[in-house]
C-alpha cells in the first residue's frame, strides 16, 4: 500500500475515526482521555488478545483490514463464548514511523466493521511506534441479569460435544498455504494459492458465526471459542470439566475430506488441520443430550474422567497424536 507517511497522530486520527459509528450506549468516545460507555447490566465480561507482524501475521500474505477483522474476530469470540453479548472494543495500535497512513484507515475498517456486524463499537484506544506492526484489541460484554456464564467447566459424561461451524481446518489449512511460501495477497487479492484462496481468505480473515455464542449457546453445559484446535481446546473443556471427549471419526470425515487435495499439493495430513488446527474462532461446546441447538453440529461425546489426572480428548475411543498450537511451546 502506499500514502502519507508523516500526517502525524492528529492527521491519522483524523482519517481513522470517520470510519467509527456512533451509537447510544458510547457516552464519550474517540477524543478524550478515555471513553464512556453505559452497559446494558453492571455484569461485565472481558478480554484482551494481541497480534503482531511476524508472529502472528505476515504482511505480504494479508492486507491490513483483514489483521483488523482478525483482531476484532478473536476478541469478540471470547466474549461470545461466555454466552456474553460484546459491547465495545478498545484498540491500541502500533507500527513503524515509516507505515502509509492507508494501513492505518485500513485496519480501523476492518475492526469497526467485525465489530459492528456484531452490535458492538470501537470506543477509543491507543497510537504508538513500534518495530513492527502490533494491535491489541480489548473487548467488553455484558451478561444479563440473572443470566450464568457459560464457562468450560461445566461439562457432563452423557453431554453432546458440538461445534459452531459447517467446516474445521479451514485456518489451518490456508496457514499451510501461507508458509508454503508461494502466496502473496495484493488489495484483497491472493496469489500463488492454486485456487485455494478461500483457504487463505478464511485464515486471515475468519468469519465465524459469533452470535450463537449469545443466542443458543447460551444453554450450552460449557462451551469456548476454538482457537489453538480441537485437540487442545477440547482437553481444556475436559480437564475443566473432570471428563474426557471422544471425537466422533464420521462426523469429522469429511471435514478432512473437503482438505483433501489441498493436502495433498502441500504434504500435509488434512486431519491434522482438523485436529490440531487454530484461529477457527467458532463456537466448541457441550450440551445435553437431545438439546443441540440449530446452528451447531454434533462431533463428539462426553465421556466419564478415568482417575484424577485422565481427561483426555480421543478420536473414536484412540488416543490422538499432536497437541495443537501453544504460544510458547515447540510449535510456537
Amino acid at each position: 500500500m502506499t500514502g502519507d507517511t508523516h500526517l502525524g497522530e492528529a492527521g491519522l486520527l483524523a482519517r481513522m475515526l470517520p470510519h467509527l459509528s456512533s451509537d447510544p450506549r458510547v457516552e464519550v468516545g474517540p477524543g478524550d482521555d478515555a471513553a464512556v460507555v453505559r452497559l446494558p447490566t453492571p455484569r461485565v465480561v472481558v478480554t484482551t488478545d494481541t497480534l503482531v507482524q511476524g508472529h502472528d501475521f505476515l504482511a505480504h500474505t494479508t492486507t491490513a483490514r483483514w489483521i483488523g477483522h482478525k483482531a476484532a474476530v478473536q476478541n469478540l469470540a471470547d466474549v461470545a463464548a461466555m454466552g456474553a453479548r460484546p459491547v465495545a472494543l478498545v484498540v491500541a495500535l502500533s507500527a513503524p514511523a515509516d507505515t502509509p497512513s492507508r494501513v492505518f484507515e485500513e485496519l480501523t475498517i476492518g475492526i469497526a466493521h467485525r465489530a459492528q456486524a456484531d452490535g458492538a463499537q470501537v470506543v477509543g484506544g491507543d497510537l504508538g511506534q513500534a518495530e513492527q506492526l502490533a494491535l491489541t484489541v480489548t473487548a467488553l460484554g455484558a451478561l444479563e441479569e440473572g443470566q450464568e456464564p457459560v464457562l468450560r467447566s461445566g461439562a457432563h459424561p452423557g453431554d453432546v460435544l458440538t461445534i459452531g461451524s459447517p467446516r474445521l481446518g479451514r485456518s489451518a489449512a490456508g496457514l499451510a498455504l501461507v508458509l508454503s511460501g508461494r502466496v502473496r495477497v495484493q488489495d484483497g487479492a491472493v496469489d500463488g494459492a492454486g485456487g485455494h484462496g478461500d483457504l487463505v481468505t478464511w485464515h486471515d480473515a475468519p468469519d465465524p458465526d459469533l452470535a450463537l455464542g449469545w443466542t443458543v449457546g447460551r444453554t450450552a453445559s460449557a462451551m469456548m471459542d476454538l482457537s489453538d484446535g480441537l485437540v487442545r481446546d477440547g482437553g481444556r473443556i475436559a480437564r475443566a470439566s473432570g471428563v474426557r471427549l471422544d471425537l466422533d471419526p464420521a462426523a469429522l470425515g469429511p471435514d478432512a475430506q473437503q482438505l483433501a487435495v489441498v493436502a495433498a499439493e502441500v504434504g500435509a495430513d488434512p486431519w491434522d488441520w482438523v485436529l490440531h488446527g487454530g484461529e477457527e474462532h467458532a463456537m466448541l461446546a457441550t450440551f445435553p443430550a437431545g438439546s443441540v441447538p440449530a446452528g451447531f453440529r454434533p462431533i463428539g461425546r462426553v465421556l466419564p474422567g478415568v482417575g484424577e489426572k485422565e481427561h483426555s480428548v480421543l478420536l473414536g475411543g484412540a488416543e490422538i497424536a499432536g497437541t495443537g498450537f501453544d504460544h510458547f511451546g515447540p510449535s510456537a
